[in-house]
């Protein structure tokens, strides 16, 4: 069996369940002590609050031609899911395709660069299942800086993405009067008051759902209430009424446009609002440069046209686009997160052939 494919079902036996400290040291071990290319430079950042973050390099120094970023925490599975098996040249197992078939692949492209005269290193995140609080605090902490990072967390073998909206998720309360629900003319509706300010956020944002309006592309900002709350009795005018929505942020929206657009709303129905959480999108363009050599690469070598698209959700690599050319491109595979999770075989051996050409134009000049 070839080592690529070895080296995948290394990875993917180990639960490493984003969470599960145990089996995340498992398999940041398996890393450092097996996979790592001999010779390479490991680097291993432990932040508080954040699950480890590990890099390696063909280099010493924090700047890069080309920084590969993935992750090696997968989401919760039944144990057989940990058990891979090899069917009509598939691998199914968590994580085959989310992500750590992708992981291998960058870490053979980095034994492929080693002693070649590029800067090239391979990001592993341990936490991007869930909180993505090590490449936050790698970001903030270190001076990591590529010049061309390769998501291989987006996309497929035929599909590469240049955009990726920027996530926002949003607390918005209000406060009423209590009162009897028989007398409502002595209390203040909290509720009322929060669906009313929800109402007029949303008239801004396509009502989309399924089997109802459907948006002319993805490429759409959205809104989404994910949970309303008022911790009230059935026969009592509500006095407390809670909301979280999430927004997915498209370029044509920044953040202070959002902000001012929730100061309105708020303001206007008697509501307050806190920002729990927000990132950044990825606005590349395909026509870059880097991006259309890598296209042209990729194109040559799977023999046919990519199809350029967006991605509606975000990856780890989002927190280097204010630095950085991102490519977003990946293997075949369909179920991620799902019980039947795969990962096509010959799609990961020419993703590592593309690196490896990639490489190889950076050495060229881009």
């Amino acid at each position: 069996m070839e080592e690529l494919i070895e080296n995948i079902l290394k990875l993917v036996q180990i639960p490493s369940v984003s969470g599960r400290g145990e089996e995340i040291e498992r398999v940041v071990a398996l890393v450092k002590n097996d996979l790592a290319p001999k010779g390479a430079i490991i680097r291993e950042f432990r932040f508080a609050g954040a699950d480890p973050v590990l890099l390696l390099a063909n280099c010493r120094g924090d700047d890069f031609d080309i920084l590969t970023v993935g992750h090696l925490d997968v989401v919760p599975a039944k144990d057989e899911l940990f058990a891979p098996r090899i069917e009509n040249g598939r691998i199914y197992a968590r994580g085959a395709l989310d992500m750590k078939s992708p992981v291998a692949v960058n870490l053979a492209a980095l034994a492929y660069a080693m002693n070649k005269p590029v800067r090239f290193g391979v990001l592993l995140t341990t936490d991007e299942e869930t909180t993505s609080n090590g490449i936050k605090a790698l970001v903030k902490n270190e001076n990591i800086t590529p010049r061309i990072v390769l998501d291989t967390d987006a996309g497929d073998l035929f599909t590469l993405c240049d955009k990726a909206k920027h996530p926002v998720s949003v607390r918005i309360a209000a406060a009423g009067e209590s009162a009897h629900s028989s007398r409502p003319w002595e209390g203040v509706n909290a509720v009322r008051h929060l669906a009313d300010c929800l109402s007029e956020l949303a008239a801004d944002f396509g009502d989309y759902e399924k089997g109802g309006r459907q948006p002319e592309n993805i490429w759409q900002d959205t809104m989404v209430v994910t949970a309303f709350n008022s911790p009230t009795t059935y026969n009592v005018v509500p006095a407390e009424a809670e909301a979280r929505v999430n927004f997915r942020l498209t370029e044509k929206i920044s953040l202070p446009a959002l902000e001012a657009k929730l100061d309105t709303a708020c303001k206007r129905h008697g509501c307050t609002y806190e920002i729990l959480l927000q990132s950044r999108g990825v606005y590349m363009d395909a026509s870059m440069p880097e991006i259309a050599a890598y296209r042209k690469i990729a194109e040559e070598t799977v023999g046919r046209p990519l199809k350029i698209s967006q991605m509606c959700g975000g990856t780890d690599a989002r927190m280097f686009a204010d630095r950085s050319v991102i490519v977003m491109h990946s293997v075949n595979g369909e179920n991620a997160h799902g019980d039947g999770e795969y990962v096509e075989i010959e799609s990961v051996k020419k993703l590592l052939e593309i690196e490896k050409k990639f490489i190889d134009a950076c050495i060229a000049g881009i």
